[in-house]
């Protein structure tokens, strides 16, 4: 799946299928993605990922069953080379700060830079 010529798989974690479904639709019109996942909390998303690992992660902060920052956390640990960017409704310098240490490649408000963050994705999954 490292082959950069190939065509990619995205998996998106958001506890709001309304976010999820404008997400997918933005990664629609995007060509070198071939496969598109949706988890709507963190226990669904770390259990489909011991399953299939996506080229990047498309990751809400806020889920109902833990923190985005401790799914970041554990998704980095098992899968280093994983690009995740975090989403959130409610973008503070702090949340932003711990999700950059903890390797997240973006952070973005999902309300209003959506646009940008499915801009690095592609450039990510180039």
């Amino acid at each position: 799946m490292n082959n950069i010529n190939q065509n990619k798989y995205v998996f998106i974690i958001d506890n709001s299928i309304i976010s999820a479904n404008r997400i997918f639709n933005a990664l629609s019109e995007l060509v070198n993605i071939f496969k598109v996942d949706y988890a709507a909390n963190g226990k669904e998303a770390l259990q489909k990922l011991s399953n299939n690992r996506p080229n990047a992660i498309l990751l809400d902060i806020q889920l109902p069953d833990m923190s985005g920052t401790d799914i970041l956390q554990q998704i980095k640990q098992v899968y280093p080379d994983i690009a995740i960017i975090v989403l959130t409704d409610y973008p503070t310098n702090y949340s932003y700060t711990v999700c950059k240490k903890l390797g997240a490649k973006g952070y973005y408000n999902k309300t209003n830079e959506l646009d940008m963050a499915i801009k690095q994705l592609q450039e990510l999954t180039k």
